[in-house]
């Protein structure tokens, strides 16, 4: 994996509320078969920062990823206060579509996804990015050099549904 020179300051901690909430509802969705966080736990934090309507979405993009994925995503537990490059990858491209620059997260997500992968995810991304800005927490575009392609598409094998959440 290529490291950039500031990976640690962009670690969970450091980022804005808007980003620690994504990123805290994105690892407890993808991880819901464990106790805690309990869907209602994840509905209720949601609610309380007015982007209740967006769980739904974020349902989506994890079954999305699931379902279609062909390169792995890492999703860490949702208090570990690290971050991997995948949930970096995820932060820019929500950022992106906040800022209608959808070919940037379309491009993102199909570092893991099918084309057809990507154009799926785009509608519930395009929800919650709208959802969050609305309640006005705004993703910034904090540009984090990703994992090297050339490993991407070495990984391509994997079966489809296979469970890339990890």
């Amino acid at each position: 994996m290529h490291q950039s020179t500031y990976r640690r300051s962009l670690d969970l901690p450091a980022l804005c509320a808007a980003e620690r909430l994504f990123i805290w509802g994105f690892r407890a969705k993808a991880r819901s078969g464990s106790a805690v966080p309990t869907a209602a736990d994840i509905q209720q934090v949601y609610d309380h920062f007015r982007v209740g309507d967006a769980v739904p979405s974020l349902e989506a993009i994890i079954e999305i990823f699931a379902c279609t994925a062909h390169t792995a995503i890492e999703v860490h537990c949702p208090t570990c206060p690290r971050m991997s490059e995948s949930e970096h990858g995820i932060l820019h491209a929500i950022a992106a579509v906040q800022q209608e620059r959808i070919d940037v997260a379309r491009e993102q997500f199909e570092s893991w996804l099918p084309p057809v992968g990507a154009d799926w995810a785009l509608a519930p991304v395009r929800g919650l990015a709208t959802i969050f800005h609305m309640a006005g927490l705004i993703l910034p575009d904090r540009h984090v050099q990703s994992f090297d392609h050339d490993r991407t598409m070495a990984m391509k094998t994997w079966l489809v549904g296979s469970p890339t959440l990890h």
